[in-house]
């Protein structure tokens, strides 16, 4: 029965490698990315998020079975925001621009439904690596080595033969080490707008 019932799975596991369509390419665009501090002593300290444009570049799979697909891809990107710190260490609070800037290794590993056989819509988790340190002059900030934190993407896209086009919201919360009583969180929300070309298809 064992064997029988491995046997099974092997036909079925052919069956869908035979079946399983291959891509490959590169991708790279803009985004417009966001943060916002949480978890701090005194978060109202922390007020007036602005959005900066932050790039990305790199390279992606697609594996797909019918219209069903899985797409690991490894990003190097960039991102942050633009934030107003009050500074109230001081007799006289002063207010000051804090710009986060976050260069990143992201690979995002998203599932998703094709239709029609151009229209996708997919969704997944993120793995973001830092490769760089934080550089602001809020020191209640400490710098952090290079870190991986986890998050979520979604979006849709659409493909036009080798050409790929993909429109997705992210949102990451990254914790850092603080010299305040509690540690503070920096949750990271961008959108992101990438073209892409498959050369295996």
């Amino acid at each position: 029965m064992k064997s029988f019932l491995l046997t099974i799975l092997a036909v079925i596991t052919l069956h869908m490698s035979a079946q399983a369509q291959f891509s490959l390419g590169i991708k790279g665009g803009v985004s417009s990315s966001k943060v916002s501090i949480d978890g701090t002593d005194n978060t109202s300290q922390y007020r007036d998020p602005q959005n900066i444009t932050g790039y990305h570049g790199g390279l992606f799979a697609r594996i797909q079975v019918a219209s069903i697909f899985i797409q690991p891809e490894a990003l190097f990107a960039s991102s942050g925001g633009k934030i107003t710190f009050m500074d109230q260490t001081t007799a006289t609070p002063t207010n000051s621009e804090e710009e986060f800037k976050f260069s990143r290794l992201d690979v995002p590993v998203t599932v998703g439904v094709n239709l029609l056989n151009f229209f996708r819509v997919q969704a997944g988790p993120v793995a973001s690596i830092m490769l760089n340190e934080y550089e602001g002059t809020d020191r209640s900030l400490e710098s952090y080595k290079s870190k991986t934190d986890f998050g979520l993407q979604a979006g849709v896209g659409i493909d036009i033969s080798s050409l790929t086009l993909d429109l997705r919201y992210e949102r990451i919360k990254r914790n850092f080490t603080s010299s305040l009583s509690t540690d503070p969180s920096v949750l990271n929300e961008q959108f992101i707008l990438s073209l892409g070309y498959k050369f295996i298809k």
